[in-house]
């Protein structure tokens, strides 16, 4: 297949582009900027240069292959319109194929027990937007549409953990909010990438969790950041969270776990993670580029 990927210079993207390559597919990568052109090339893959904002680009880069996958998301409160004008010229502009599009682990119910696709809640405040993004591309005319929604991803010294593990150095402790029993899932990315290949592949189309089959605890997931940044663990409250993180602490306190079983019956396999041994291992594992130096 010939594949767009937005974000292919990202974290995320850079992996789906990897592991399209890895499987004989031909890549062209969005970049918005030299470095991210440069990092597209030399994985071996064909950049495009645009960004999220340049439509008519992104419209004829999308009509040319057979496939895109979205991963690239633009910061700040334009957000959600730049990402709905993007996604529109894409679609509008594809005659068949596949649109692959990422949402997030706040799009389902939050739940300690695993959930699936179908137990959705309508997210709030600075996500409220995920809704509209994922029935954008279900309900797509001519183009099969599906939804990746991640939890928390990690691997190769990237995802929110990195930030944690930053943050945990920068305040001398790394902290949990309250009792810390509040579950997340977790997904390697290397799992991830492997997951967007296959939906591509497969004809699926729907809504897909992608998460490995057992949720942390926040407590013990904090407990493995404070040992990769080498300081000691502790808890805070909710509202001294707030007033630190804003936001970012409301979503590390609400519980996200999800059940991939969907995608596992398409024969996904948390590969990677299981053997590492999931996120709490991962994060003291050298090879994983989160203990002070080690190789990211």
């Amino acid at each position: 297949m010939d594949v767009l990927v937005t974000g292919a210079s990202g974290y995320i993207g850079s992996a789906v582009a990897q592991a399209l390559l890895a499987r004989g597919h031909h890549v062209r990568g969005l970049a918005r900027s030299d470095a991210a052109e440069t990092l597209i090339r030399k994985a071996g893959a064909e950049p495009v240069r645009g960004s999220l904002a340049d439509l008519p680009t992104l419209a004829a880069a999308a009509a040319a292959g057979d496939a895109v996958v979205h991963t690239a998301a633009s910061t700040g409160v334009d957000r959600p319109a730049t990402d709905a004008a993007a996604v529109r010229a894409m679609l509008d502009a594809m005659a068949d194929g596949a649109f692959v599009t990422t949402t997030g682990a706040p799009r389902a119910r939050s739940s300690r027990q695993p959930v699936g696709e179908e137990d959705t809640a309508e997210p709030v405040g600075p996500l409220a937007w995920l809704a509209d993004a994922e029935k954008r591309v279900l309900t797509a005319a001519r183009v099969r549409g599906a939804v990746v929604r991640p939890p928390i991803v990690y691997g190769a010294g990237g995802g929110p953990v990195a930030g944690l593990v930053r943050q945990a150095r920068a305040d001398g402790v790394a902290r949990y909010i309250d009792d810390g029993q509040n579950r997340w899932s977790t997904v390697h990315v290397n799992d991830l990438a492997e997951a967007y290949a296959l939906l591509l592949e497969s004809g699926a189309v729907g809504v897909f969790h992608c998460a490995e089959a057992v949720p942390v605890t926040m407590a013990d997931l904090v407990g493995a950041v404070g040992d990769a940044a080498g300081v000691p663990v502790t808890s805070w409250t909710h509202a001294e969270a707030l007033a630190t993180h804003g936001p970012l602490a409301g979503y590390l306190a609400m519980d996200a776990a999800l059940d991939a079983g969907r995608l596992r019956s398409l024969s996904w396999t948390s590969r990677t993670g299981d053997q590492l041994g999931g996120i709490c291992r991962a994060l003291l594992h050298p090879s994983q580029g989160y203990v002070e130096g080690s190789p990211t």
